[in-house]
């Protein structure tokens, strides 16, 4: 890496590089996130699929018991 002149110089060169290594960690926080969150979201989906039917059921179940014995 090429040093301009100097103490400032290499300061500079020294606070470009680590200006750029803090990018590079935010970009890899930020991926690291969207897997997450993409992972979180096909679990979620994953979930309904399997359980929609029962809750669904359950919900039915609930409307006939009221539908039964509360009179409209």
């Amino acid at each position: 890496m090429a040093e301009s002149g100097g103490p400032r110089g290499r300061l500079s060169v020294w606070a470009g590089e680590a200006a750029a290594a803090l990018r590079r960690q935010e970009g890899q926080t930020l991926l690291e996130y969207a897997l997450v969150v993409g992972f979180i979201a096909i679990a979620t989906v994953a979930a309904m699929i399997a359980l929609g039917p029962a809750i669904g059921n359950a919900f039915v179940a609930v409307a006939d018991v009221i539908e039964e014995n509360i009179p409209l």
